[in-house]
């Protein structure tokens, strides 16, 4: 339920972002929102819990967020609070990213090291596989102590997890 519901919802910002040729703003603005709920434990459960009314919701995000996100983007968050959805903000944005980066033909590599990679290695290795891939490169970096040396990478998921995903996403689509 809760991946149809993101990626309805993901959709109808998309769309608006797209129209109003903010792709790149709301992207922006949908990760601080995210980032601001997975670090605040107290902001996640104030927006969760069912005794503060959805007006006291609407206006926190008001006083948190006012000028500091686009019009738009704050009626959104607000209908997320009036339709009880605000608690898949997070799987909202990860749906918004997936999209943002097929539009911009952006590839996300996961990227484990034995030891932190140095700029100029990181940025060998994103104009081999930039040029490779022939898409911009995002990489997600991370130091895995249980690698003895060298690096690895995963481009695509190709878990059973991810095999799974991908089969809802075509079943949903057909119907």
């Amino acid at each position: 339920m809760a991946g149809v519901v993101s990626k309805s919802y993901c959709d109808a910002i998309f769309s608006l972002a797209q129209e109003e040729g903010k792709l790149d703003l709301y992207k922006e603005q949908l990760d601080l929102v995210a980032e601001n709920v997975k670090q605040d434990a107290n902001y996640r459960a104030v927006m969760a819990h069912p005794k503060i009314s959805k007006e006291e919701k609407k206006e926190l995000l008001v006083k948190v967020y006012g000028d500091a996100i686009d019009p738009m983007l704050l009626n959104f968050l607000k209908l997320l609070v009036d339709k009880g959805r605000f608690r898949f903000i997070e799987e909202i944005v990860k749906e918004y990213t997936k999209e943002y980066n097929k539009v911009n033909n952006i590839q996300v590599v996961y990227v484990k090291s034995a030891a932190s990679l140095s700029e100029e290695e990181v940025a060998r290795l994103k104009a081999t596989l930039e040029k490779k891939l022939n898409k911009k490169v995002d990489f997600v970096l991370s130091v895995d102590s249980d690698l003895i040396a060298g690096i690895r990478m995963k481009i695509n998921d190709n878990s059973a997890r991810g095999k799974l995903e991908r089969l809802k996403g075509t079943v949903q689509n057909l119907s």
